[in-house]
C-alpha cells in the first residue's frame, strides 16, 4: 500500500476557492480508480486555506494511473497556477 501526503498554499482567497472545486471534483471521481482504497482532502483549524491531501493506494502503478489521470484532465494545470509555490509530495509505504 502507498500513502501520499500532498500539501497545497493558495495564492490567495480567489486561487482557494478554485482550488476547493478542483478537489471536490477529485474527491467525486478518485473512488471510481483501480487500486483505490482512501482520498480525503483536509484543512488546517489554524491557517484554513492549506490544504492537505492525504491519499493511499494498492500500488505504486496505481498511484502513477491516478497522476496520468488527474494531468489529462487538465486538474494538474489548473490546480498549479493557483499555488504560491510547487507541490510538496510525501510519499510513504507501509513496513510491514
Amino acid at each position: 500500500m502507498i500513502t501520499v501526503i500532498t500539501e497545497f498554499h493558495p495564492k490567495d482567497e480567489h486561487s482557494a476557492i478554485e482550488l476547493e472545486d478542483i478537489f471536490q471534483k477529485l474527491t467525486e471521481e478518485t473512488p471510481e480508480e483501480a487500486g483505490y482504497i482512501s482520498y480525503e482532502v483536509l484543512s488546517t483549524q489554524n491557517i484554513p486555506i492549506t490544504y492537505y491531501i492525504i491519499e493511499k493506494w494498492a500500488s505504486d502503478g496505481d498511484l502513477k494511473n491516478h497522476a496520468d489521470l488527474v494531468a489529462e484532465k487538465g486538474y494538474a494545470a489548473s490546480a498549479a497556477g493557483l499555488l504560491k509555490n510547487e507541490l510538496n509530495n510525501i510519499i510513504l509505504r507501509t513496513l510491514n
